[in-house]
Parts: C-alpha cells; sequence; structure tokens
C-alpha cells in the first residue's frame, strides 16, 4: 500500500515538472528557480550621532548598515530620504550613491544632514516652548538584482534631539545705595534666565553700562555661578561713582525721580552641560529706560 502511495505521489510530480516545462520551457523554469533563491538585501539604521551642537543648528548622522544574504554580489543604486518634525516632512533627498556589495558581504551608508532651529522654530511654533524635538527618518534603498531588477528596501528611525534656546539677561533695577557731595554707590541688579532643560555655569562676565550716553562703568565679573535648568539668578554689580571726575551733572540726575535712559554691552561666557555644545559666549545689547530705586 505505501509503495503504491510513494508511486502515485512520484507520478504526480514528473507530470507537474513536464507541464511546468512544456508552460515555460528550460529558461523560463531557470529564471523561476533563480528568482526564487534571490532575496532582497537587509537595512537597518545602526546607529545616530549628534555630531554638531550650536544655538543655530543640529547635525545629525544616520549610519545605516546594509546586508546581502545571496551567493552573487548586488549592486545599491542611491537611496531616498524624508525626516519627519512632528509628523511632517522637514528635508527629504535623493543620492545617487553607487555601491557594490560581495555576495554574503556587508556594507554601510552615512546620511549627514542638518537642522537649522531657526527654520524649525518658524515652521513648528510649539517647538518654542519645548525642551526636544522628535523626528522620524524615513529611507529607501534601490537595489538592482538579478532577474527581480529594482528593489526598494525601505528602513526608518524615530528619536529626539535637546532643542537650544540663548539664556537672556536683562537689567531688573538700580539701587542707590549711598549718596554724598563728592561720590555716590549704587547697584545694578541683573536678571539671567536658562530656558533650557540643560544647566550652564556663567564663568565669566565683561560689561560696560551706560546712563543717558555716558559710561558709568566698565569692568568684569568673574565670579562663577551654577544656572540652572529652567531657573533664573540674580546678578549684582556695585558702582562707584565720583563727582569730581565725572562732573555735577550726575549728581543731578540722581537726585531727580525721572527715569533714566540705560544702555549695558558686554558679553557673558558660559560653560554648558551638554557636552556636544560645551562653552559659548552670551552677547549682551540691553536698552532702556530706568527708575531709581533708593
Amino acid at each position: 500500500m505505501k509503495r503504491k502511495n510513494w508511486f502515485v505521489k512520484g507520478f504526480a510530480f514528473s507530470l507537474l515538472a513536464g507541464v511546468v516545462l512544456v508552460s515555460f520551457g528550460c529558461s523560463e523554469l531557470l529564471q523561476l528557480i533563480e528568482r526564487a533563491s534571490v532575496q532582497a538585501p537587509k537595512v537597518k539604521v545602526e546607529n545616530v550621532r549628534l555630531t554638531g551642537l550650536d544655538f543655530s543648528k543640529a547635525d545629525l548622522n544616520f549610519k545605516l548598515a546594509i546586508e546581502n544574504p545571496n551567493g552573487i554580489a548586488v549592486n545599491l543604486n542611491g537611496f531616498d530620504y524624508d525626516l519627519l518634525i512632528n509628523d511632517r516632512s522637514f528635508l527629504r533627498g535623493k543620492q545617487n550613491k553607487k555601491i557594490k556589495i560581495k555576495a554574503k558581504g556587508k556594507s554601510q551608508v552615512d546620511i549627514p544632514l542638518s537642522l537649522t532651529f531657526k527654520k524649525l522654530y518658524q515652521t513648528f511654533k510649539s517647538l518654542q516652548q519645548s525642551d526636544s524635538i522628535r523626528y522620524i527618518l524615513k529611507t529607501g534603498f534601490l537595489f538592482k538584482l538579478p532577474v527581480l531588477e529594482s528593489v526598494r528596501v525601505p528602513a526608518q528611525i524615530s528619536g529626539r534631539i535637546p532643542t537650544l534656546k540663548m539664556p537672556q539677561l536683562s537689567v531688573k533695577s538700580l539701587k542707590l545705595e549711598n549718596l554724598g557731595f563728592t561720590s555716590a554707590k549704587l547697584r545694578l541688579i541683573l536678571n539671567l534666565k536658562n530656558p533650557n532643560a540643560w544647566s550652564a555655569v556663567l564663568t565669566k562676565m565683561d560689561y560696560r553700562f551706560f546712563i543717558n550716553g555716558n559710561q558709568w562703568i566698565a569692568g568684569q565679573l568673574q565670579r562663577s555661578q551654577k544656572l540652572g535648568a529652567k531657573q533664573e539668578n540674580t546678578l549684582e554689580i556695585p558702582i562707584e561713582l565720583n563727582f569730581l571726575q565725572m562732573g555735577h551733572t550726575v549728581y543731578k540726575l540722581l537726585t531727580d525721580p525721572g527715569a533714566l535712559n540705560y544702555q549695558l554691552k558686554g558679553t557673558a561666557d558660559l560653560q554648558s552641560s551638554v557636552k556636544l555644545l560645551g562653552d559659548f559666549k552670551l552677547p549682551i545689547d540691553r536698552s532702556g529706560k530706568i527708575e531709581l530705586v533708593k
């Protein structure tokens, strides 16, 4: 009985093979066999690195690994990419990069992209209040394979990068601590605000302070002060005025209760807790009207 079943199955297989040969012919059958054995290469994102970061842009590098599982070499004819921010396309492009990948071999492709913060904030208003930016990178790699012709293999990855906002320095108040006939002592109160989710350290500040166009003081603040994430710090600068050197007009300004026109110029040196950002300078140029606090 078993021998009979084996005979029937063998006969059916032979009959089917004959039908295929008759229907397709030898060359077509060989193509079918080759097509069944050829596989599309595998593409995956191996890593993502933040290669550059400052207050104008963030540089990202996407490294993708390509694996050829076939016993014959295949050719990469190029790839396309689409970087999405808030599920909307922000950067897209194509590259006609050609690579021959050996049989059972591997290769790598880098996709470097730069995100300009100004353009990001203009396109996505909500990001101005965000501490990080979520992205999705969608790619498609075009391979030329034997028999199968062109095949597009997709790959994608998502992640986050920190947003950078320049700390803000403002003039809070000007206090008169002591007024004499020949001199006066004042204290300039500044407010330093960090809108970021990372901390910084103020290491030095060069400043020049003007009232009604006349320079009252110039100097350097060299006291290290930590500025925590989402925090505000107060900075105090002592001012000593000599009326004999500066003229009696300064004395009249201090005794007049009216508002004063001020300008504060200089630079502040800060160290960021974001390793890639490191040290940076905060330009200072503030002006307006200020009331003298007595």
